[in-house]
């Protein structure tokens, strides 16, 4: 009866989505990690799911990881790499977008032979969900965000409270010595540029008049 009721609790795992974790307060952190890291054109990237803060046992998840195509490019994923689910889990995997594009959708679900004890001590309080590898075939900066998730308890019969933390990959030329910039201006900065425009405006307006 408990393998029937992971069954089960998967297949509502995408409708739970858009009201699951948003009307909860919050427990869970589900987090891309490292949060920020730098490489360039032709290197492999690989960033981790890790869930933390873990008080109840984790039966299975869904994600919907976007990113940047135009930056990276999906090569290859693996769900619960530590085998902290289970030694023969349900994988349900929709793999990438369009061969290789955003977004990337998992779907995993725990050994139905694992009981929450099981998982329990398994998991501890932090663990790697699944790891992501990208391909970085374009310069510039591409968020990796967890645009859309839901975390189910040890049986599949309930979504658990969680919130996500994003993260992102900055990419240098190919063959670069010199480490890569992302940086985007402080919003403080925009304002300042924003004023100084204004001036040359002004100024520019006022010789127009002196001339005409």
């Amino acid at each position: 009866m408990k393998s029937v009721y992971k069954v089960v609790g998967v297949l509502v795992l995408a409708a739970l989505v858009a009201v699951g974790s948003a009307a909860k307060a919050e427990a869970l952190t589900i987090s891309i990690t490292p949060s920020t890291q730098d490489a360039f054109v032709g290197n492999l990237v690989s960033v981790d799911i890790v869930a933390s803060d873990i008080t109840d046992p984790i039966g299975g998840f869904f994600f919907e990881i976007d990113f940047n195509d135009a930056v990276l490019s999906g090569d290859s994923y693996t769900n619960d790499p530590d085998s902290k689910m289970g030694p023969a889990p349900l994988e349900l995997s929709g793999g990438f977008a369009g061969g290789n594009g955003s977004p990337l959708d998992l779907f995993f679900i725990a050994d139905a032979g694992w009981d929450e004890t099981d998982l329990g001590t398994a998991q501890g309080a932090s663990f790697i969900l699944a790891t992501i590898r990208f391909m970085a075939v374009g310069t510039g900066l591409s968020p990796i965000r967890i645009n859309a998730f839901d975390i189910s308890n040890w049986d599949g019969s309930s979504s658990l409270p969680a919130a996500a933390v994003n993260g992102s990959v900055c990419v240098g030329p190919q063959g670069s010595t010199v480490p890569p910039n992302c940086t985007v201006p402080e919003p403080g900065l925009f304002a300042m540029l924003g004023v100084g425009l204004a001036g040359l405006v002004v100024a520019r307006r006022r010789l127009a008049g002196k001339n005409a």
